[in-house]
């Protein structure tokens, strides 16, 4: 499975440097996953950095805040990597500020960023531009207390995608991608065939009608993703040639009403041929983690999570779980992300000190080993090597995955702005049309303007 994982991240991550596009940010991702609560053991049987490996030291005793979104599983992990770096630094305290769902993580932060007492290090996504004026530059500490400066200790390409003006901004946690993830049990209990990789749009529609017959009542073939989560929106834009927004020309938006149309109108279509949930059950789940995911509850067969929550929402399952890419359609439009990231503020008192952790939480194989992949796939080779024999059934359909979009990715774009309000204002729109309160052509119309607004603030 090593040399799998290895080989994968290679051609991922020269696909993206090849393609030398801009510097942009990924999309915010969804509620973290549950997983197995990390141990003692994972932590020792990692190959540990000697003291000779971490950089020194030289200030006097601090403290710093750590604030990151994340459940109860994110959590342990976080604060056992906590003890190991205060372990390592015994004149650094970590206070680690778990802030629940992202939606929280981010009202908090803001009130605190507006209040002048925000955390030293803060975990961001593809939102991060909207804190850049927040932010420390991180230039000055590479190659001293960040070694991530070399490809052997991080990937380089893994920098990018937090670049701007070749100024580094925060620290890529992981990479991730948008997967289907499929309840196995359920649709080989119905005496269904198991989906396909890489079906176009047409066969994965066909293959839920197949679905459908077969299903228990009141079970539907898919989760209505369809303004639940920016990013699947986003990737079938980009899949008609109309990306929601790019840095061309200082940053521009392509969408059109065709493609707003397209989209709305294929969920609505689904919709009422019983191929996703009724309104009533979608409101009824918030598809923000395994609490409230209609896949979980058993209620679809098929729903879209992020390649880093299928081992949590496995976690949450007795029925087994599997996956498969986004449909193919289109131009290319996957994209491998930076599933989070860590940011410092420009305002800590403790600079060298946060860049301290934020060097041991993504490059210390220790930390590695209680991380695991919860925010991604790690891009240091020498995490990844400490935490290859750690690797499950569902990390390795994720591994599958990456392979079978080699021949589909692009280098992600960068979020629209004001990102956060475009994710709430787009759920609100759904469950209008969802609920007929205006027609699919009003709601393109509305998607468009709400686009061009958010571009324009």
């Amino acid at each position: 499975m090593r040399g799998y994982i290895v080989v994968t991240l290679m051609l991922v991550f020269t696909l993206l440097l090849g393609a030398c596009a801009p510097p942009a940010a990924a999309p915010a991702p969804t509620q973290p996953p549950a997983a197995p609560a990390p141990t003692e053991t994972a932590a020792s049987a990692a190959v540990e950095s000697t003291v000779a490996d971490r950089p020194a030291y030289t200030g006097g005793p601090a403290t710093i805040r750590f604030g990151w979104w994340g459940n109860d599983d994110r959590a342990a992990r976080t604060q056992q990597v906590i003890e190991l770096f205060e372990a390592a630094y015994p004149e650094i305290t970590v206070m680690g500020e778990p802030n629940g769902g992202t939606a929280d993580h981010f009202q908090i932060v803001n009130t605190q960023l507006a209040a002048n007492n925000a955390p030293d290090l803060i975990q961001l996504g593809g939102n991060w531009p909207d804190y850049q004026q927040y932010l420390e530059p991180l230039n000055d500490y590479l190659g001293k207390q960040l070694l991530i400066d070399t490809s052997e200790r991080f990937d380089q390409t893994a920098l990018i995608p937090a670049t701007r003006d070749g100024v580094l901004w925060c620290v890529s946690l992981g990479t991730n991608t948008l997967i289907l993830a499929y309840n196995k049990t359920m649709i080989e209990a119905a005496g269904a065939e198991l989906p396909k990789d890489n079906m176009t749009w047409e066969e994965l529609l066909d293959y839920g009608r197949q679905l459908k017959a077969v299903l228990p009542q009141g079970v539907y073939p898919f989760v209505d993703n369809s303004t639940n989560t920016a990013n699947y929106l986003s990737f079938f834009f980009q899949q008609q040639g109309t990306p929601l927004w790019t840095l061309d020309e200082g940053g521009k938006s392509y969408a059109t009403m065709e493609s707003a149309k397209k989209w709305l109108q294929m969920w609505a279509d689904m919709r009422t041929e019983g191929l996703v949930p009724d309104a009533d059950t979608t409101a009824t789940y918030g598809e923000t983690g395994t609490d409230n995911s209609a896949l979980v509850a058993g209620k679809a067969a098929i729903g879209l999570i992020w390649s880093n929550q299928l081992a949590g929402y496995q976690a949450a399952m007795t029925d087994q779980l599997d996956a498969i890419p986004l449909p193919r359609g289109g131009e290319n439009a996957y994209a491998i992300q930076m599933s989070q990231c860590i940011g410092m503020n420009k305002s800590s008192g403790n600079k060298e000190a946060a860049a301290l952790f934020i060097n041991f939480f993504v490059t210390d194989p220790a930390a590695g080993a209680v991380l695991g992949t919860n925010r991604g796939v790690p891009s240091s080779p020498v995490v990844r090597t400490a935490i290859a024999g750690q690797s499950t059934e569902a990390d390795a359909a994720v591994y599958r995955i990456y392979n079978a979009i080699a021949d589909q990715m692009i280098p992600q774009g960068p979020n629209l702005p004001n990102d956060q309000e475009f994710v709430n204002e787009l759920r609100l729109l759904g469950q209008a049309l969802a609920y007929e309160q205006v027609t699919v052509d009003e709601a393109s119309e509305q998607l468009i303007e709400l686009i061009q607004r958010l571009s324009a603030k």
